[in-house]
């Protein structure tokens, strides 16, 4: 076997199954890692971005415009479920765990008495081409692309515009950044709502990959909550980026060469070994190996 396709294929896997990680995690990037509220129902507001394209798509709707409007119809459902629900618990974890765990189960359940257990799946985008023995994905591209480019866009909007200073100032101490005259309240707000459109975004970017159905969220679940906690909650994005380039980098090569079960397990052992190492996530550890090697050479 000629060893370019080969190398192709291992960097095509390994782009394919980061996007998959950073996807999955990019609502509760923002949910967890900056607003410490473990959202249990994560995997039912990607199901409603999901949703949203699959209902538009077919209505007529071109697809990316339905992946768009996702991310805004699950924005606004994401501020109202913030405003009567969330906030109502903000300090209060393991109460906040359990609220959107309820409110998932609502959302799972309504969705399967008004829609039924499945809905018309989506056409995957682009078609698939060769090289060598190999057989690649034009979406599986189209996502990695996607994925850079929402990277840049979070980058940009955590780090360079006034909405992300205030954003960063309200989640390290919120007393003082009111004092200071935000509006924390709507911070708040705006905050979980770019969680909650992202998650649905990302889901309506999946929908063409999977089952359409009720309960299809609760395969994002476990990936994303794993790829958050690896990350740490240092530098949210960094974190995520870092943590789905490492989880990747394990899952694939040993998946390739013993099978996808194997590699499903070994993303998982790799997850338990790097949470022992660095319990704050590894952004957290990379920052303070930084800060000690600063130190280091300024004395």
């Amino acid at each position: 076997m000629d060893t370019l396709p080969l190398a192709l294929s291992l960097i095509y896997q390994f782009g394919s199954t980061m996007a998959f990680l950073f996807l999955s995690a990019l609502g509760l990037i923002i949910i967890l890692g900056m607003m410490n509220i473990i959202n249990l129902a994560h995997g039912e507001l990607m199901m409603m971005g999901a949703y949203t394209a699959t209902i538009t798509y077919h209505a007529g709707a071109p697809f990316f415009v339905s992946v768009i409007l996702s991310f805004f119809v699950v924005a606004i459902f994401g501020a109202a479920l913030e405003t009567l629900i969330v906030r109502k618990f903000y300090g209060r974890e393991l109460s906040a765990l359990v609220v959107t765990w309820g409110v998932g189960l609502v959302m799972g359940q309504g969705t399967l008495l008004f829609f039924g257990p499945f809905m018309p799946s989506i056409k995957i985008p682009g078609g698939n081409f060769s090289y060598g023995v190999f057989s690649f994905s034009v979406y599986s591209l189209i996502l990695m692309l996607i994925s850079g480019l929402l990277i840049l866009i979070l980058w940009f909007i955590y780090n360079k515009t006034s909405y992300g200073l205030q954003a960063k100032a309200t989640m390290q101490d919120a007393e003082m950044a009111k004092n200071l005259g935000v509006r924390t309240g709507r911070i708040y707000t705006l905050t979980f709502s770019i969680g909650a459109g992202l998650a649905g975004l990302s889901g309506a970017l999946l929908a063409p990959t999977v089952t359409i159905a009720p309960f299809m969220g609760q395969q994002f679940v476990a990936p994303a909550f794993i790829t958050v906690v690896v990350g740490g909650a240092g530098n949210v994005i960094a974190g995520a980026v870092g943590s789905s380039a490492l989880l990747a980098g394990v899952k694939v090569p040993i998946g390739m060469a013993f099978g996808s079960f194997v590699g499903t397990v070994a993303l998982l052992v790799a997850a338990l070994i790097i949470i022992r190492i660095a319990p704050n996530g590894i952004s957290a550890y990379m920052q303070n190996l930084f800060d000690r090697l600063s130190w280091g050479a300024r004395r």
